[in-house]
Protein backbone atom coordinates (compact mmCIF):
# COMPACT_ATOMS: atom_id res chain seq x y z
CA UNK A 1 0.00 0.00 0.00
CA UNK A 2 1.35 3.39 -1.24
CA UNK A 3 2.02 6.09 1.52
CA UNK A 4 0.17 9.36 1.80
CA UNK A 5 2.32 12.33 -0.13
CA UNK A 6 1.78 14.26 -2.77
CA UNK A 7 -1.31 13.15 -4.99
CA UNK A 8 0.60 13.48 -8.75
CA UNK A 9 3.94 12.20 -7.68
CA UNK A 10 1.87 8.91 -6.10
CA UNK A 11 -0.55 8.89 -9.43
CA UNK A 12 2.36 8.63 -11.16
CA UNK A 13 4.27 5.75 -9.12
CA UNK A 14 1.11 4.12 -9.12
CA UNK A 15 0.89 4.83 -13.07
CA UNK A 16 4.57 2.97 -14.33
CA UNK A 17 3.74 0.47 -11.69
CA UNK A 18 0.37 -0.51 -13.14
CA UNK A 19 2.07 0.19 -16.92
CA UNK A 20 4.78 -2.34 -15.81
CA UNK A 21 2.69 -5.12 -14.69
CA UNK A 22 0.49 -4.75 -18.03
CA UNK A 23 4.48 -4.85 -20.15
CA UNK A 24 4.84 -7.62 -18.03
CA UNK A 25 2.31 -10.16 -19.06
CA UNK A 26 4.02 -9.69 -22.86
CA UNK A 27 6.85 -10.74 -22.19
CA UNK A 28 7.62 -14.06 -23.37
CA UNK A 29 11.79 -14.31 -23.70
CA UNK A 30 14.84 -13.27 -21.12
CA UNK A 31 15.98 -10.31 -24.02
CA UNK A 32 12.91 -8.81 -23.53
CA UNK A 33 12.58 -9.36 -19.31
CA UNK A 34 15.95 -7.07 -19.66
CA UNK A 35 14.62 -4.75 -21.88
CA UNK A 36 11.60 -4.20 -19.58
CA UNK A 37 14.08 -3.70 -16.42
CA UNK A 38 15.89 -1.10 -18.57
CA UNK A 39 13.05 0.64 -19.49
CA UNK A 40 11.60 0.77 -15.88
CA UNK A 41 14.17 0.50 -13.00
CA UNK A 42 17.35 0.79 -15.42
CA UNK A 43 19.11 4.12 -14.48
CA UNK A 44 17.55 5.95 -16.76
CA UNK A 45 13.97 4.18 -16.75
CA UNK A 46 11.19 5.77 -15.83
CA UNK A 47 10.30 5.03 -11.94
CA UNK A 48 14.12 6.07 -11.77
CA UNK A 49 13.20 9.33 -13.09
CA UNK A 50 10.42 9.79 -10.51
CA UNK A 51 13.12 9.98 -7.72
CA UNK A 52 14.26 12.81 -9.17
CA UNK A 53 10.75 14.73 -8.01
CA UNK A 54 11.64 14.40 -4.32
CA UNK A 55 13.56 17.61 -3.95
CA UNK A 56 10.51 19.23 -5.06
CA UNK A 57 8.34 17.54 -2.29
CA UNK A 58 7.71 19.45 0.89
CA UNK A 59 10.51 18.10 4.04
CA UNK A 60 7.30 16.36 5.85
CA UNK A 61 6.82 14.71 2.79
CA UNK A 62 10.07 13.28 1.30
CA UNK A 63 10.39 10.38 3.87
CA UNK A 64 6.87 9.13 2.53
CA UNK A 65 7.87 9.79 -0.55
CA UNK A 66 10.84 7.45 -0.61
CA UNK A 67 9.26 4.53 1.40
CA UNK A 68 6.56 4.20 -1.02
CA UNK A 69 8.82 4.37 -4.32
CA UNK A 70 10.86 1.69 -2.57
CA UNK A 71 7.88 -0.16 -2.19
CA UNK A 72 6.92 0.41 -6.01
CA UNK A 73 10.89 -0.61 -6.90
CA UNK A 74 10.81 -3.70 -4.66
CA UNK A 75 7.36 -5.04 -5.98
CA UNK A 76 8.91 -4.50 -9.32
CA UNK A 77 12.26 -6.37 -8.63
CA UNK A 78 10.26 -9.39 -7.62
CA UNK A 79 7.57 -9.57 -10.45
CA UNK A 80 11.26 -9.29 -12.53
CA UNK A 81 12.79 -11.96 -10.42
CA UNK A 82 9.31 -14.29 -10.79
CA UNK A 83 8.90 -13.98 -14.68
CA UNK A 84 12.85 -14.27 -15.03
CA UNK A 85 12.55 -18.11 -12.89
CA UNK A 86 9.19 -18.75 -14.85
CA UNK A 87 11.14 -18.39 -18.42
CA UNK A 88 13.75 -20.38 -17.77
CA UNK A 89 11.48 -23.48 -16.39
CA UNK A 90 9.61 -23.13 -19.59
CA UNK A 91 12.50 -22.75 -21.52
CA UNK A 92 14.38 -25.86 -19.44
CA UNK A 93 10.88 -27.90 -20.00
CA UNK A 94 10.67 -26.85 -23.86
CA UNK A 95 14.48 -28.55 -24.57
CA UNK A 96 13.76 -31.49 -22.60
CA UNK A 97 10.60 -32.01 -24.42
CA UNK A 98 12.35 -31.56 -27.96
CA UNK A 99 12.12 -34.32 -30.16
CA UNK A 100 14.91 -35.12 -32.63
CA UNK A 101 14.06 -37.20 -35.83
CA UNK A 102 17.87 -39.48 -35.95
CA UNK A 103 16.61 -40.92 -38.91
CA UNK A 104 15.99 -38.30 -41.40
CA UNK A 105 18.89 -38.06 -43.95
CA UNK A 106 20.74 -34.83 -44.13
CA UNK A 107 19.57 -33.09 -47.08
CA UNK A 108 22.39 -29.86 -46.50
CA UNK A 109 25.87 -30.91 -45.20
CA UNK A 110 27.21 -26.94 -43.56
CA UNK A 111 29.64 -24.93 -45.16
CA UNK A 112 32.90 -24.70 -42.69
CA UNK A 113 34.26 -21.06 -41.35
CA UNK A 114 37.44 -19.67 -40.41
CA UNK A 115 37.70 -18.61 -37.10
CA UNK A 116 38.55 -14.62 -36.83
CA UNK A 117 41.58 -15.21 -34.45
CA UNK A 118 42.84 -17.53 -37.81
CA UNK A 119 41.78 -15.51 -40.45
CA UNK A 120 43.65 -12.33 -39.12
CA UNK A 121 46.57 -14.58 -38.15
CA UNK A 122 46.93 -15.22 -41.87
CA UNK A 123 46.40 -11.81 -43.06
CA UNK A 124 48.94 -10.68 -40.56
CA UNK A 125 51.15 -13.13 -42.08
CA UNK A 126 50.81 -11.91 -45.70
CA UNK A 127 51.64 -7.86 -44.51
CA UNK A 128 54.68 -8.34 -42.87
CA UNK A 129 55.66 -11.36 -45.37
CA UNK A 130 55.49 -8.70 -48.38
CA UNK A 131 57.45 -6.26 -46.05
CA UNK A 132 60.12 -8.89 -46.33
CA UNK A 133 59.56 -10.31 -42.40
CA UNK A 134 60.06 -13.79 -42.11
CA UNK A 135 57.41 -16.34 -40.06
CA UNK A 136 58.62 -18.52 -37.31
CA UNK A 137 57.56 -20.23 -34.56
CA UNK A 138 58.38 -21.96 -31.42
CA UNK A 139 57.32 -24.05 -28.41
CA UNK A 140 54.21 -22.94 -26.05
CA UNK A 141 56.51 -24.96 -23.36
CA UNK A 142 59.49 -22.90 -22.49
CA UNK A 143 62.56 -22.29 -20.47
CA UNK A 144 62.95 -19.83 -18.41
CA UNK A 145 66.80 -18.94 -19.75
CA UNK A 146 64.84 -17.76 -22.78
CA UNK A 147 61.20 -16.86 -21.57
CA UNK A 148 62.78 -14.53 -18.70
CA UNK A 149 66.78 -14.11 -18.54
CA UNK A 150 68.15 -13.74 -21.64
CA UNK A 151 65.07 -10.68 -22.62
CA UNK A 152 66.93 -9.15 -19.61
CA UNK A 153 63.95 -10.18 -17.23
CA UNK A 154 65.83 -10.85 -13.76
CA UNK A 155 65.04 -13.19 -11.48
CA UNK A 156 63.06 -10.56 -8.97
CA UNK A 157 61.10 -9.29 -11.77
CA UNK A 158 57.26 -9.53 -11.12
CA UNK A 159 56.40 -10.95 -14.48
CA UNK A 160 58.43 -14.02 -12.94
CA UNK A 161 55.90 -14.35 -10.13
CA UNK A 162 53.00 -17.22 -9.91
CA UNK A 163 50.58 -14.85 -9.97
CA UNK A 164 51.26 -13.66 -13.79
CA UNK A 165 53.38 -17.38 -14.76
CA UNK A 166 51.90 -20.68 -15.76
CA UNK A 167 55.16 -23.24 -14.58
CA UNK A 168 55.25 -26.71 -16.02
CA UNK A 169 56.48 -29.85 -13.75
CA UNK A 170 59.26 -31.77 -15.37
CA UNK A 171 59.90 -35.39 -16.06
CA UNK A 172 58.93 -37.50 -13.65
CA UNK A 173 56.95 -34.97 -11.43
CA UNK A 174 60.17 -32.71 -10.65
CA UNK A 175 58.72 -29.15 -10.20
CA UNK A 176 61.93 -27.45 -9.43
CA UNK A 177 62.26 -27.88 -13.88
CA UNK A 178 62.73 -23.92 -14.27
CA UNK A 179 59.51 -24.87 -17.37
CA UNK A 180 56.85 -21.80 -18.19
CA UNK A 181 53.86 -21.81 -20.64
CA UNK A 182 55.48 -19.19 -22.69
CA UNK A 183 53.83 -15.44 -21.45
CA UNK A 184 54.81 -13.93 -24.57
CA UNK A 185 56.24 -15.19 -28.09
CA UNK A 186 59.80 -12.90 -27.38
CA UNK A 187 61.50 -16.88 -26.59
CA UNK A 188 61.08 -16.90 -30.60
CA UNK A 189 63.07 -13.71 -31.05
CA UNK A 190 66.01 -15.17 -28.38
CA UNK A 191 65.81 -18.54 -30.19
CA UNK A 192 65.89 -16.99 -33.57
CA UNK A 193 68.75 -14.47 -32.59
CA UNK A 194 70.84 -17.27 -31.22
CA UNK A 195 70.86 -19.23 -34.38
CA UNK A 196 70.94 -16.93 -37.04
CA UNK A 197 73.43 -13.78 -37.42
CA UNK A 198 72.31 -10.62 -38.49
CA UNK A 199 70.82 -9.04 -40.58
CA UNK A 200 67.23 -10.64 -39.03
CA UNK A 201 63.55 -10.20 -40.02
CA UNK A 202 61.31 -11.76 -38.34
CA UNK A 203 57.57 -12.22 -36.72
CA UNK A 204 56.74 -14.31 -34.16
CA UNK A 205 52.82 -15.26 -34.32
CA UNK A 206 51.45 -18.10 -31.56
CA UNK A 207 49.91 -18.97 -28.36
CA UNK A 208 50.70 -17.33 -25.16
CA UNK A 209 49.42 -17.89 -21.42
CA UNK A 210 49.19 -15.91 -18.59
CA UNK A 211 47.10 -16.23 -15.64
CA UNK A 212 44.65 -13.51 -16.18
CA UNK A 213 40.85 -14.50 -16.21
CA UNK A 214 38.41 -11.72 -15.92
CA UNK A 215 36.48 -9.94 -18.90
CA UNK A 216 39.10 -8.19 -20.83
CA UNK A 217 41.55 -10.61 -20.75
CA UNK A 218 42.48 -14.61 -21.03
CA UNK A 219 44.40 -17.53 -19.62
CA UNK A 220 45.25 -18.05 -22.99
CA UNK A 221 45.26 -16.09 -26.12
CA UNK A 222 47.46 -14.99 -29.04
CA UNK A 223 50.23 -12.31 -29.90
CA UNK A 224 52.33 -11.27 -32.42
CA UNK A 225 56.07 -9.48 -32.17
CA UNK A 226 58.74 -8.82 -34.51
CA UNK A 227 62.23 -8.36 -35.01
CA UNK A 228 64.60 -6.20 -36.64
CA UNK A 229 68.75 -6.76 -36.06
CA UNK A 230 70.64 -5.08 -38.54
CA UNK A 231 73.60 -2.35 -38.96
CA UNK A 232 71.89 1.38 -38.03
CA UNK A 233 68.71 0.32 -37.40
CA UNK A 234 67.41 2.77 -35.77
CA UNK A 235 63.42 3.71 -34.11
CA UNK A 236 62.39 5.87 -37.48
CA UNK A 237 62.61 2.31 -39.11
CA UNK A 238 60.65 1.23 -36.65
CA UNK A 239 58.33 3.55 -37.00
CA UNK A 240 57.97 3.01 -40.77
CA UNK A 241 57.34 -0.34 -40.52
CA UNK A 242 54.54 0.14 -38.22
CA UNK A 243 53.34 2.96 -40.50
CA UNK A 244 53.34 0.69 -43.41
CA UNK A 245 51.95 -2.42 -41.84
CA UNK A 246 48.69 -0.58 -40.78
CA UNK A 247 48.23 0.93 -43.60
CA UNK A 248 48.75 -2.73 -45.52
CA UNK A 249 46.29 -4.12 -42.66
CA UNK A 250 43.72 -1.53 -42.69
CA UNK A 251 43.72 -0.94 -45.93
CA UNK A 252 43.96 2.35 -45.46
CA UNK A 253 46.19 5.64 -45.02
CA UNK A 254 46.73 5.97 -41.00
CA UNK A 255 49.25 8.19 -38.67
CA UNK A 256 51.30 6.07 -36.47
CA UNK A 257 52.23 7.49 -33.26
CA UNK A 258 55.02 6.19 -30.57
CA UNK A 259 54.61 7.10 -26.76
CA UNK A 260 57.41 6.52 -24.54
CA UNK A 261 56.81 3.22 -21.74
CA UNK A 262 58.99 0.45 -20.45
CA UNK A 263 59.64 -2.82 -21.12
CA UNK A 264 62.89 -4.61 -19.34
CA UNK A 265 63.87 -5.85 -22.97
CA UNK A 266 64.00 -2.55 -25.19
CA UNK A 267 65.75 0.70 -24.44
CA UNK A 268 64.09 3.15 -25.24
CA UNK A 269 61.01 1.76 -25.28
CA UNK A 270 57.27 2.86 -26.09
CA UNK A 271 53.75 2.25 -26.59
CA UNK A 272 52.79 2.67 -30.21
CA UNK A 273 49.11 3.45 -31.45
CA UNK A 274 47.33 4.07 -34.84
CA UNK A 275 44.75 6.38 -36.05
CA UNK A 276 41.38 4.84 -35.57
CA UNK A 277 40.07 3.85 -38.81
CA UNK A 278 36.28 3.15 -37.93
CA UNK A 279 35.63 6.93 -36.43
CA UNK A 280 32.48 7.76 -38.48
CA UNK A 281 32.86 11.08 -40.43
CA UNK A 282 30.43 13.97 -41.80
CA UNK A 283 29.67 15.02 -45.01
CA UNK A 284 32.84 17.03 -44.98
CA UNK A 285 35.33 13.96 -44.23
CA UNK A 286 36.09 15.11 -40.99
CA UNK A 287 36.21 12.69 -37.80
CA UNK A 288 33.00 12.87 -35.67
CA UNK A 289 33.35 12.19 -31.65
CA UNK A 290 30.75 9.08 -31.28
CA UNK A 291 33.45 6.64 -32.22
CA UNK A 292 32.48 3.24 -30.20
CA UNK A 293 36.17 2.11 -30.84
CA UNK A 294 38.58 4.94 -30.11
CA UNK A 295 35.39 6.99 -27.77
CA UNK A 296 36.63 10.36 -30.12
CA UNK A 297 40.25 9.75 -28.98
CA UNK A 298 40.56 8.86 -32.24
CA UNK A 299 43.78 6.83 -31.53
CA UNK A 300 43.99 3.61 -30.91
CA UNK A 301 46.24 1.56 -28.50
CA UNK A 302 47.84 -1.52 -30.44
CA UNK A 303 51.09 -2.77 -28.22
CA UNK A 304 54.33 -2.47 -27.13
CA UNK A 305 57.76 -1.35 -29.67
CA UNK A 306 60.95 0.07 -29.33
CA UNK A 307 64.78 -0.47 -29.48
CA UNK A 308 66.28 -4.06 -28.44
CA UNK A 309 67.82 -3.40 -24.99
CA UNK A 310 72.18 -3.78 -25.78
CA UNK A 311 72.19 -6.65 -22.77
CA UNK A 312 69.43 -8.82 -24.84
CA UNK A 313 71.95 -8.09 -27.78
CA UNK A 314 74.56 -9.32 -25.75
CA UNK A 315 72.62 -12.39 -23.83
CA UNK A 316 72.37 -13.56 -27.90
CA UNK A 317 75.98 -13.17 -28.80
CA UNK A 318 75.77 -10.08 -30.84
CA UNK A 319 77.54 -7.35 -30.42
CA UNK A 320 75.53 -4.19 -29.86
CA UNK A 321 78.76 -1.44 -30.91
CA UNK A 322 78.34 -3.34 -34.82
CA UNK A 323 74.28 -4.17 -34.59
CA UNK A 324 71.21 -2.29 -33.29
CA UNK A 325 67.89 -3.77 -33.27
CA UNK A 326 64.06 -3.13 -32.25
CA UNK A 327 60.99 -5.24 -31.75
CA UNK A 328 57.43 -4.82 -31.56
CA UNK A 329 54.45 -6.88 -29.97
CA UNK A 330 50.86 -6.57 -30.15
CA UNK A 331 47.64 -9.04 -29.54
CA UNK A 332 46.14 -10.71 -32.34
CA UNK A 333 43.03 -11.23 -30.55
CA UNK A 334 42.52 -7.45 -30.53
CA UNK A 335 43.62 -6.86 -33.98
CA UNK A 336 40.50 -9.22 -34.56
CA UNK A 337 38.10 -7.94 -32.61
CA UNK A 338 39.33 -4.64 -34.11
CA UNK A 339 38.89 -5.97 -38.00
CA UNK A 340 35.56 -7.81 -37.59
CA UNK A 341 33.98 -5.31 -34.89
CA UNK A 342 33.82 -7.94 -32.45
CA UNK A 343 32.87 -5.99 -28.68
CA UNK A 344 33.87 -9.07 -26.49
CA UNK A 345 36.83 -11.04 -25.91
CA UNK A 346 35.02 -14.51 -24.70
CA UNK A 347 33.21 -14.95 -28.13
CA UNK A 348 36.27 -15.38 -29.47
CA UNK A 349 36.85 -18.50 -27.02
CA UNK A 350 33.38 -19.86 -26.54
CA UNK A 351 33.25 -22.23 -29.61
CA UNK A 352 29.17 -20.59 -29.78
CA UNK A 353 28.69 -21.83 -33.79
CA UNK A 354 26.55 -18.77 -33.83
CA UNK A 355 29.20 -16.67 -33.57
CA UNK A 356 31.37 -18.42 -35.67
CA UNK A 357 29.46 -18.78 -38.41
CA UNK A 358 28.98 -15.02 -39.24
CA UNK A 359 32.61 -15.50 -40.63
CA UNK A 360 32.11 -18.18 -44.05
CA UNK A 361 34.98 -19.28 -45.88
Amino acid sequence: MLRRVSDDVTEALRAEQQRFEAALAEVNDADALYELQVQFIGKKGSVSKLRGRMGKLAPEERKAFGMAFNEVKKAIEASLEGKHRAIKTLQREADLGRFEDLTMADTMSPVGSIHPVTRTRRQLSRVFRKLGFDVVDGPHVEHELYNFDKLNIPADHPARDMQDTFFVNGPAGETDSNLVLRTHTSPVQIRTMLGRKPPIRIVAMGTVFRKDDDPTHSPMFHQIEGLCVDEHVTMADLKTTLYRFVGAFFETDLKVRLRPSFFPFVEPGAEFDMECPFCPKDDAGAKLPDCGVCKGSQWVELGGAGMVHPKVLQACDIDPQEHSGWAFGFGIDRMAMLLHEITKLGLLFDGDARFLEQFPC
